[in-house]
């Protein structure tokens, strides 16, 4: 079967947020595919200096013929920056859409969660899934402390799998074919049993148990340069969270020395390992491309 897109040309931007590496990777993943697939792609992580003017990100979408969003699912939700990028989003007549998200286990309906969202910013979303990455999460709470940081081994395994998926969801997208994941009962009430309760909670009291262990720190400040909602500070030789964690653990994990701790129990490095990101690459640098 010919695509419809073959005789035209088709071009496609993707904007994503990556905490600590895995999204940026299926961002790049997919960008590469798409483009191996005729479509022109360019990638934006909604940190990077160069969209950082709103004119600019509708340009892009006013140029693109398709557009791509991508974030890591926390807590079957968006990260607090990606929802306020889509609510800074123009309303447009039905650009085509697509949404991926990178989740540990469980996403609930997390990737359309983004979906309605943008459906109410005018864009019609024919592709949503998510892709299972390695765990990037080992915080001393009852459940959470005991899932597995991936090997070496085992990181390659999960990015051969997710790799596949991508191009399954590429697919989707050249044919343009529908394709929603999450709409099944178990998976939207998966989602609302997360959901719910941090509407309650709030994601900032989070941030409240992370402090700095000032004999491992060097002091380089990556964690303050790289926060992405400028939640760190440093006065009076002491680094202080304010009340707008983003919790993408990125500091916790991507610290050089480790020094960032969750609680005291963190300091126990072997039992509390840290996520450093996919590998081909990967720098903290990456996630303001």
């Amino acid at each position: 079967m010919i695509c419809k897109w073959s005789v035209i040309k088709i071009k496609a931007v993707i904007f994503y947020f990556s905490g600590t590496g895995n999204t940026w990777w299926v961002a790049n993943q997919i960008a590469e595919k798409l483009t191996q697939s005729g479509i022109e792609t360019k990638k934006y992580s909604i940190e990077a200096e160069e969209i950082s003017d709103n004119k600019k990100v509708q340009a892009l979408i006013e140029e693109a013929t398709i557009v791509g969003f991508g974030y890591p699912i926390f807590g079957s939700d968006l990260p607090l920056t990606f929802n306020d990028f889509i609510k800074s989003l123009s309303k447009n007549k039905g650009k085509q859409a697509f949404v991926f998200t990178t989740m540990m286990y469980f996403s609930g309906d997390g990737a359309l969660v983004a979906a309605r969202k943008l459906k109410m910013k005018g864009f019609k979303v024919k592709q949503a899934t998510n892709i299972r990455m390695p765990n990037n999460v080992k915080l001393p709470y009852p459940i959470i402390r005991s899932f597995p940081m991936s090997s070496e081994k085992g990181i390659t395994k999960l990015k051969e799998k997710a790799s596949k998926k991508a191009d399954k969801l590429v697919k989707k997208i050249v044919e343009g074919k529908r394709w929603l994941q999450g709409w099944d009962p178990i998976n939207v009430s998966g989602g609302l049993m997360q959901r719910v309760p941090m509407k309650f909670i709030g994601w900032a009291k989070w941030a409240r148990n992370y402090y700095v262990d000032m004999e491992t720190c060097t002091e380089c400040m990556l964690c303050v340069e790289y926060c992405p909602t400028n939640n760190i500070r440093f006065e009076n030789e002491e680094f202080i969270w304010g009340d707008d964690c983003n919790i993408c653990l990125r500091c916790y994990n991507l610290c050089p020395e480790d020094a960032i701790q969750y609680k005291e129990a963190t300091l126990n490095k072997e039992r509390y390992t840290r996520y450093k990101g996919p590998g081909n690459g990967f720098n903290q640098s990456k996630l303001k491309e």
